[in-house]
């Protein structure tokens, strides 16, 4: 495992408290599942986190709709795998039919900061460098 380097987690926890700030201010924040949604929760992250994979369609477009009432930010934050890219395609998809353009770029920014493809893993592996860097 490579830890990320100082400027890396400097660069990372910079983006993760624009992130902190854009989700307490209503931004929704869409991720893969529950492990996901844990490890931005580890990260600080407050503010509504939805659940999209494993989703039918129609449910998917429910959900889709009621962000959509809540809120015009929308932060789109999957795995770099092809699960999350075909996920991240399809939500996507139905927020520009809604005439919403989702943020894809911020997990991905943070993700790649921290050397993972996985959110899941996103908070251990910074807390990890953290306690690296330490030493």
């Amino acid at each position: 495992m490579a830890c990320m380097s100082f400027e890396e987690i400097l660069e990372f926890e910079k983006s993760l408290r624009e992130l902190r700030e854009r989700s307490v201010n209503g931004a929704v924040i869409i991720v893969e599942g529950l492990r996901d949604k844990a490890s931005l929760r580890l990260l600080g992250i407050k503010g509504k986190i939805v659940e999209a994979s494993n989703v039918p369609s129609d449910v998917l477009a429910e959900r889709v709709c009621e962000v959509c009432r809540e809120s015009r930010d929308v932060i789109i934050f999957t795995d770099l795998d092809r699960s999350g890219r075909n996920l991240r395609k399809r939500v996507v998809r139905a927020f520009e039919c809604r005439g919403i353009i989702p943020d894809v770029e911020t997990g991905k920014k943070l993700l790649s900061l921290c050397r993972v493809s996985s959110v899941e893993t996103l908070a251990s592996r910074y807390y990890k460098s953290i306690e690296y860097l330490k030493f």
